[in-house]
C-alpha cells in the first residue's frame, strides 16, 4: 500500500531526532504501549519512544504527545472523521459505510466494524452538543444573560425610547389590501368579511431587511427496544381478537419516540441550523447565535405549528423582547382542519364543503367569523360534537398568531416553517426514518448533530479545530 513507505520514512526520521537528543550520554528506548489509529488510509498500529539518561532517568516520554485512551479505543485522524463520520454515516447507513470505508482502504479483514463506527459516530456528535452548550453558555455570560437565557441587570436589551426595527409602509400595505380586496369580491365574500379583513391592515408588516425569521420543530423517530418482546407475541399469536380490542391493543403497542428539536435561523438569503435535545436547549442555542451576530435589536419572528407546549416554551423564554412575534404555519392551519373536520363531520363531501368556508376565513385572519361558521354547521351535518369543539378551541387559543395569511403573502412574507420543515428532512428524517430503522436517544441526536454540521457547511472546522462558529452561512 502508498502509505507504508511514506510511514516506515517518517518512523526512521523520528528515530534520528530522538537519537540526535539523546546524545551524547542518554539513549533511545522504545515504549512498550502500542498506539492504535484509524485513518482514512487504514488502520495500523504503532509504538512510541523514550529519552532516557545514562541514569535511566526518562528525559522525554514518547506518550506524552498522545491524549490517553481507555480499553480498546483507536486514535481518529482528520480524514477519518471526515469521510467516515461525517461524510459517510450521516448520509448512509453504518453498514453500507463501513463496507465503503474497508473496501476502500483494501482491508475487508481487520477493517473498521459496525458497532465501533456507531459508538465513535456516537461520540462525535455528544461532543458537538456538548460543545453548543458550552459555547452558548460562554456567549451569555459575555452579554449579560444569565445560564438559562435570562438577561440580567446589566444585560442591554434596549428600552422603549428607542426606535423599534423598521416596518413596511402603509403605501405598499395599503397597495397590497386592494389586490387582496378584489380577491375577496371575486369570490363572492360578504361586505362584512371584507370590512373586518380589512382591519388588517393596521397590524405591523415586518421589514425583511430588519427582521429574523426563526423556525422551530420537533422531528421524531421511532425509539429503538431494549428487548424485542417475543414473549408477548407468542401469547397473542393464534388469536383474533375483536376490532374493537385489537385498537386498544394498537394503541399500547404504539412505538415511543425519540424526539430530536430543530431550528433554522435565517435572515436576508443566509441561514444557520441548530439542533438540541430539547426545546428550552435548542433555544438557549438560538439566542446564543443572535447575541453573537448583534441581532438584539432586530424584529424576532417565529414560525412553528400548532404544538402548544413548543408555542408556549417560545413565548415564555422570549417574553422579554419587545420585539418578538410568533406565527402559526399555514400549512398545518389547514392540516388540524382537515384532520378535526373528518372527525367532526359526516362524509367527505360535506367535510370538503365546510372545510373550504373555514380555510378561505383563516387564510384572511378571520378567526371569529370561522369560529362563528363552527356554530351554524347544521346539526345533521355533525357526527361528533366534541370535535367540533376542539377546533374551535384551536382557533381560540391560536388566535394571536393567526394573521392575514393573503395580505402578508401579497407583500411577500413568509407564511410557513418550510425552512425548519426542509431542515428537519435534511438532519433527521432522511437519514433516520427509513423502514426498519429504530434509535437509541444518544445515538439519534448525536447523528442529528453531525448532520447539521455538515448542513452548515462547518465540519473541516470542527474537525480540526474543534469548534462551531456560529456565523450565517450563504443559502443556495
Amino acid at each position: 500500500m502508498p502509505w507504508r513507505p511514506i510511514w516506515s520514512k517518517r518512523v526512521k526520521k523520528t528515530e534520528q531526532m530522538l537519537a540526535e537528543l539523546a546524545e551524547p550520554e542518554g539513549k533511545v528506548v522504545r515504549h512498550a504501549a502500542d498506539y492504535r489509529v484509524d485513518g482514512e488510509v487504514g488502520r495500523f498500529r504503532f509504538g512510541t519512544f523514550d529519552v532516557e539518561n545514562g541514569d535511566g532517568q526518562v528525559l522525554f516520554s514518547g506518550t506524552s504527545l498522545f491524549p490517553a485512551c481507555q480499553g480498546r479505543q483507536w486514535y481518529l485522524t482528520w480524514g477519518f472523521k471526515e469521510l467516515a463520520l461525517l461524510t459517510g454515516a450521516t448520509q448512509c447507513s453504518y453498514r453500507k459505510t463501513a463496507d465503503s470505508l474497508n473496501r476502500h482502504r483494501r482491508q475487508p479483514m481487520g477493517g473498521t466494524p459496525i458497532n465501533t463506527l456507531r459508538d465513535e459516530t456516537e461520540a462525535e456528535g455528544t461532543a458537538v452538543l456538548a460543545f453548543l452548550d458550552k459555547e452558548s453558555g460562554r456567549i451569555l455570560k459575555s452579554h449579560g444573560f444569565s445560564a438559562e437565557g435570562t438577561p440580567l441587570p446589566k444585560a442591554t436589551i434596549g428600552n422603549a425610547a428607542e426606535s423599534p426595527p423598521a416596518t413596511l409602509s402603509r403605501e405598499k400595505v395599503a397597495e397590497a389590501w386592494r389586490k387582496v380586496e378584489e380577491r375577496m369580491h371575486e369570490q363572492q365574500m360578504s361586505a362584512s368579511h371584507i370590512a373586518q379583513a380589512a382591519q388588517q391592515q393596521e397590524a405591523i408588516y415586518e421589514d425583511p431587511a430588519e427582521t429574523v425569521n426563526i423556525h422551530v420543530d420537533d422531528v421524531g423517530v421511532k425509539e429503538q427496544k431494549e428487548q424485542r418482546g417475543t414473549e408477548e407475541r407468542s401469547e397473542t399469536a393464534g388469536t383474533n381478537p375483536s376490532p374493537k380490542e385489537d385498537v386498544s391493543m394498537k394503541a399500547e403497542r404504539k412505538r415511543p419516540m425519540v424526539c430530536n428539536t430543530v431550528a433554522r435561523i435565517e435572515r436576508v438569503g443566509k441561514g444557520f441550523t441548530l439542533t438540541g435535545r430539547s426545546v428550552l436547549g435548542v433555544l438557549r442555542c438560538v439566542l446564543a447565535f443572535l447575541l453573537q451576530n448583534d441581532l438584539l435589536r432586530q424584529r424576532w419572528l417565529f414560525f412553528t405549528d400548532g404544538q402548544r407546549s413548543l408555542q408556549n416554551s417560545i413565548v415564555t423564554f422570549f417574553t422579554w423582547h419587545r420585539c418578538m412575534s410568533l406565527i402559526l404555519d399555514w400549512f398545518h392551519v389547514g392540516k388540524k382542519c382537515r384532520e378535526e373536520l373528518s372527525l367532526a363531520l359526516k362524509g367527505r363531501e360535506v367535510r370538503n364543503r365546510h372545510r373550504k368556508q373555514i380555510v378561505r376565513l383563516l387564510w384572511y385572519g378571520l378567526v371569529s367569523e370561522a369560529k362563528e361558521y363552527l356554530r351554524n354547521i347544521p346539526p345533521e351535518d355533525i357526527k361528533s360534537q366534541p370535535s367540533v369543539e376542539r377546533l374551535a378551541g384551536y382557533f381560540e387559543r391560536n388566535r394571536p398568531w393567526l394573521p392575514c395569511y393573503a395580505l402578508r403573502a401579497r407583500l411577500g412574507l413568509p407564511n410557513s416553517s418550510n425552512p425548519v420543515e426542509r431542515s428537519n428532512n435534511l438532519v433527521t428524517a432522511s437519514r433516520q426514518k427509513k423502514n426498519g430503522m429504530s434509535w437509541s436517544e444518544p445515538g439519534s441526536q448525536a447523528l442529528t448533530a453531525l448532520t447539521a454540521i455538515v448542513l452548515n457547511g462547518h465540519k473541516h472546522t470542527w474537525v480540526r479545530r474543534r469548534k462551531i462558529p456560529f456565523a450565517f452561512q450563504q443559502t443556495s
